[in-house]
């Protein structure tokens, strides 16, 4: 093999070889930016859909639910991407979907399970259907100041990974006629060099090729004389300049795209931070009692509604708890309603301490409060109570040596679905019942409803 065929074909191949490496490199960068991209555009979505949706899962709507998730059909999805959306309860079942046929369905594959008991947003890329999709997940959960916080549902979209595809495609058939160009040229320019049969020149020009190759961009070649030799060399230094000239302004375009990025996300970061910080305002006055901290009154009501329902969905039992201060009016007419608040705030402290993180416990009204023992029968809600009952008449109120019986001490009523009631209205009058059953029966006791005091 002649000396011109030899540099003709290792000038050739190292030209083509750096700028396939070259092309592989942006089109790689480019799929990962992209994928990059949707991924951040799913979580975001879900994110501001979860805040949409979190009140409506924790009071249960699921007609509110269904009529969130129909507005996306008409508005987010085609520009998103989205081929769907989900709601799941705790137990895998689709309490929403844009598919409404799916309403009620249990999800079973893997990435529904993991999301169920990933307390993170999750991200997988499958194939379904023949369809290559981009699956993410977002718990919806929300969290008080001293309690433990409730997950009231899961979030699941799948984003279609089409379109995306289809553009990277268009991307690497442009670098590939962008590189057919250059090798083009580049070939022109080695027959050049071989007709004229100058090896030192053939030699610095492969030398240069070789380090252009290796990444130094900067390469060139010094340009002697003039004529085909020097036109050579100028087209191998002008070839070089605007390949190192597209790369830089590659790189700057890269910068640049991650600096708006970055400024995005914070800038979204903190649109989602005043959110939460509101929603978490507005939750604390809407649900919280202020001077004992408990749930109040109005929030009691939707969440004994809302557990009962649970309860006979579920087949477990729920019971209630109902206990009232005895002679409290005595105590504040003696010591004053600021001891009083504090003879309160106690007694909610107690009842804090005693109960289980799944419990809830709440401020009725006045002297009177309320807790909803969940996943409980009757025998151990008694035990309960009476472990209740019992601490506050062992603990040492100050002035309570003015009370009529020398102690501070509570009367309680307790209620148990579907033992004592139907619904949850029932409930709360079996539980009250059972207390004023124990006021009559001489205070400072536990009355089981339909029970008489002993």
């Amino acid at each position: 093999m002649s000396l011109r065929t030899k540099v003709a074909i290792l000038g050739s191949g190292m030209i083509m070889v750096s700028m396939l490496t070259l092309g592989s490199l942006v089109i790689v960068y480019e799929r990962n930016n992209t994928l990059a991209e949707l991924e951040l555009r799913a979580r975001s979505f879900l994110s501001v859909l979860g805040i949409e949706l979190t009140e409506s899962l924790a009071s249960n709507r699921i007609e509110d639910l269904d009529k969130l998730i129909t507005r996306l059909l008409d508005r987010d999805l085609a520009t998103l991407d989205i081929a769907f959306v989900a709601v799941l309860d705790q137990d895998r079942r689709i309490m929403a979907h844009t598919d409404q046929a799916r309403y009620g369905a249990m999800l079973d594959d893997r990435f529904s399970q993991d999301a169920l008991e990933s307390s993170i947003p999750l991200v997988s890329r499958e194939t379904r259907n023949g369809n290559d999709m981009l699956l993410v997940s977002m718990p919806v959960s929300t969290a008080l100041p001293g309690l433990p916080g409730i997950r009231w549902g899961t979030l699941v979209a799948g984003m279609e990974l089409a379109r995306a595809k289809a553009d990277l495609a268009r991307l690497g058939w442009r670098v590939l006629a962008m590189l057919l160009v250059m090798i083009a040229i580049a070939a022109g320019v080695t027959v050049v060099v071989l007709n004229h049969q100058l090896v030192r020149p053939v030699g610095e020009l492969a030398g240069a090729a070789k380090r252009f190759a290796a990444g130094s961009l900067e390469a060139r070649v010094r340009v002697r004389g003039s004529g085909e030799i020097a036109l050579l060399g100028e087209t191998y230094n002008d070839m070089a300049e605007r390949i190192e000239s597209y790369t830089r302004s590659l790189e700057d375009k890269v910068r640049e795209r991650t600096r708006d990025l970055e400024a995005a996300n914070a800038k979204l970061s903190q649109a989602m931070d005043d959110i939460r910080h509101a929603n978490r305002r507005l939750e604390e006055l809407a649900t919280t009692d202020g001077l004992t901290g408990l749930f109040n009154h109005r929030h009691f009501k939707g969440l004994l509604e809302t557990e009962v329902n649970r309860s006979r969905r579920l087949d477990f039992p729920t019971s209630l708890v109902m206990l009232d201060v005895d002679h409290f009016k005595i105590y504040n007419d003696t010591h004053g309603h600021p001891a009083g608040d504090v003879v309160l705030r106690g007694v909610a402290e107690l009842l804090q301490s005693r109960l289980r993180g799944t419990d809830v416990p709440c401020r009725y009204g006045g002297e009177e409060f309320a807790v909803i023992l969940l996943d409980t029968g009757k025998q151990m809600a008694m035990a309960v109570a009476e472990e209740i009952r019992s601490r506050i008449e062992a603990t040492p109120f100050d002035g309570q040596e003015s009370q009529p019986d020398g102690v501070l001490s509570i009367s309680v009523g307790v209620a148990t679905f579907p033992d004592d009631a139907e619904d949850h209205a029932a409930l709360l009058r079996a539980a009250d019942e059972a207390l004023y059953a124990a006021k009559r029966g001489g205070r400072n006791r536990v009355i089981d409803a339909g029970s008489e005091p002993a």
